[in-house]
């Protein structure tokens, strides 16, 4: 059993095969020697989030890290304080306060191994996270980890075989509209600003020997946003300038945004970008 969760974890069973009666095991959660992490499941050491979640394999072997917990296993988001996992339909138990239960049936598909733990999928815990997180919270965690450490098309597949499940239209709203291959936070909220107002740009589009943050070809619009870096350092200042004269150039618009802005009004820098573009295809066509 995942030779016993680190050795750091003995069930009940293991204790007693080892020749430790119940008034030993007992005694010594008492003494602070042990800790009881679950019904039947103890810990050597003062339990941590890991420890928890081992504690819950070696409880109910069934059970697999799911939601936000998965995503912690991941990388993704910070420990959690609640331990989520998922249990087959049919398995009954009543959890501690510390840990949340969910009764599905998992395709073998979507569980892997992480960090010596059953979790699962990480296209299935990006989707978890979709239908219990606010979307708000959960929008730059779908822009971050699609196509980075999800796969599309399995996030795209869950999101068609869980069409009625609760949360998944927020889900499918997300990947609808996720802002992928931004460079920064400012790229991505601008990013995600564009598709939800059904008018995405391409993000870090290479022009020429350049890259521009957004860009429309029909229209020759690149949009670029200014981080603190390009008013302090000059030369970063110079490069930009360089860049920018290029672009001209070879007869693109370039229109710069403040990263504050963006962060501060990203509708209203929506809302003028759509415009800019609108108007500069609009005459273009009629050249």
């Amino acid at each position: 059993m995942l030779s016993i969760m680190t050795a750091r974890i003995r069930t009940l069973k293991e204790l007693t095969d080892a020749g430790i009666t119940r008034s030993t095991i007992a005694a010594r959660c008492r003494s602070g020697s042990y800790h009881r992490v679950l019904p039947t499941v103890y810990s050597l050491v003062e339990p941590d989030t890991y420890v928890r979640c081992a504690a819950v394999s070696a409880w109910r072997p069934a059970a697999v890290l799911s939601h936000r917990t998965a995503a912690w296993l991941y990388g993704w988001l910070p420990e959690p304080a609640v331990v989520e996992a998922t249990i087959p339909r049919g398995l009954r138990v009543t959890p501690p306060d510390w840990l949340r239960l969910y009764r599905r049936d998992l395709a073998p598909h979507t569980v892997s191994m992480v960090s010596l733990l059953p979790a699962v999928s990480p296209a299935q815990a990006l989707f978890d996270c979709a239908v219990v997180m606010p979307e708000g919270d959960v929008a730059s965690l779908v822009d971050s980890e699609l196509d980075r450490s999800v796969d599309p098309h399995e996030f795209r597949d869950l999101c068609a075989a869980h069409h009625g499940r609760h949360g998944a239209p927020a889900a499918r709203r997300l990947l609808r509209h996720a802002a992928l291959r931004a460079a920064s936070e400012p790229e991505r909220v601008l990013g995600r600003q564009l598709s939800l107002r059904g008018f995405p740009l391409e993000a870090n589009h290479p022009i020429g020997p350049y890259v521009g943050d957004f860009a429309d070809e029909q229209a020759r619009i690149v949009v670029e946003v200014d981080g603190r870096e390009f008013h302090s350092e000059p030369d970063v200042f110079r490069n930009d300038r360089r860049r920018q004269n290029w672009l001209v150039s070879e007869g693109w618009m370039v229109l710069r945004f403040a990263a504050y802005d963006v962060l501060a009004h990203p509708d209203v820098v929506a809302a003028e970008i759509i415009d800019a573009v609108r108007r500069r295809r609009r005459s273009r066509r009629l050249k």
